[in-house]
């Protein structure tokens, strides 16, 4: 694994590697002594797959909304304007 990532590494310092056609970069690859497992992740430009064959753990996002107390929630809004209806149809 490690040397996939340095690999990684070389190839975002060295922009010749970076841009290079992808028999060049299947050349260094294999000469960098990287499974071909990873290689073939990496030529065809899976993320995916390269996380899963370096063991990286897979995102997760989380989020806690908070209401705007400027805003009422509709469910207010709309007890309000029930009550509202109700005493006008006694008036």
């Amino acid at each position: 694994m490690t040397d996939a990532i340095d690999f990684l590494e070389q190839l975002g310092r060295n922009a010749r590697l970076r841009h290079a056609p992808l028999t060049e970069l299947d050349r260094a690859l294999a000469e960098s002594g990287i499974d071909t497992s990873v290689r073939s992740a990496l030529l065809t430009g899976d993320a995916v797959r390269l996380g899963e064959l370096l063991g990286a753990q897979p995102n997760i996002c989380c989020l806690i909304v908070k209401p705007d107390p400027a805003q009422p929630d509709e469910e207010e809004e709309e007890d309000e304007d029930e009550d509202q209806e109700e005493e006008q149809a006694f008036v």
